[in-house]
């Protein structure tokens, strides 16, 4: 199934949810491996990302000022935030770090830097985010490679769907929210960027400007 398949798949399935009001309750108690995800005594989990370029903030920022003005009781990410996650490894106390380091290492050494086009925006249950297209399908191929490495991996992201999270669904509908994404923004052209490093961040979910910090930043191979 190709990439543009894939989104239309979930669109279908997960607007009508919201629509419905058929949610899922938020749980602020989610438990993680063992730790819940709010909790601020918490040490934060590690994670390979690709971070968006700055010049496509302000796109997004006006695609949230629009759907905040729709519906202003969702939780909108700073741009900061903004970002293509690959995999999540775990609790910061619960792994290696420097084994996940040097693994990812040889992983982004077997890839040159490539480009990426940001188009349309989608759903997940409870996020809003921007579909990502990846014509040589790249960013599936690294993460391919993670679960070859990574053997824990696969249990917990059995399908990869490269996406930037935008809006956080916070309340039980967003019926509004998604008829406007499908009026103005379900085909709308956000931007190309292009990709020349994997970073390692740790996240703290609690918090918002502050929520990442990179650890490390791979170069792809050049």
């Amino acid at each position: 199934m190709n990439q543009a398949d894939v989104y239309k798949r979930g669109w279908n399935k997960y607007s009508r949810i919201i629509r419905e009001g058929l949610i899922s309750p938020l749980d602020e108690n989610y438990v993680w491996l063992g730790k819940k995800v709010n909790e601020r005594t918490n040490p934060p989990f590690l994670a390979s990302v690709v971070k968006v370029d700055s010049s496509l903030w302000k796109k997004f920022q006006e695609i949230q000022a629009d759907i905040e003005r729709i519906d202003s009781r969702q939780e909108f990410f700073h741009p900061i935030y903004f970002h293509i996650t690959l995999s999540e490894f775990g609790w910061k106390d619960q792994v290696d770090y420097n084994k996940i380091k040097q693994k990812m290492e040889d992983i982004v050494l077997d890839f040159s830097p490539f480009k990426l086009e940001i188009k349309g925006l989608n759903c997940f249950e409870r996020i809003i985010y921007a579909q990502v297209f990846d014509k040589n399908r790249v960013l599936q191929s690294i993460y391919h490679r993670m679960l070859e490495e990574f053997s824990f991996l696969e249990k917990r992201f059995p399908e990869y769907i490269p996406h930037i999270s935008i809006v956080r669904i916070t309340s039980e509908e967003a019926k509004d929210v998604v008829d406007q994404i499908e009026h103005r923004y379900r085909e709308v052209n956000i931007g190309e960027m292009s990709v020349d490093n994997i970073q390692i961040v740790s996240v703290r979910p609690y918090l918002s400007v502050g929520r990442i910090k990179i650890e490390d930043e791979l170069s792809l191979n050049d």
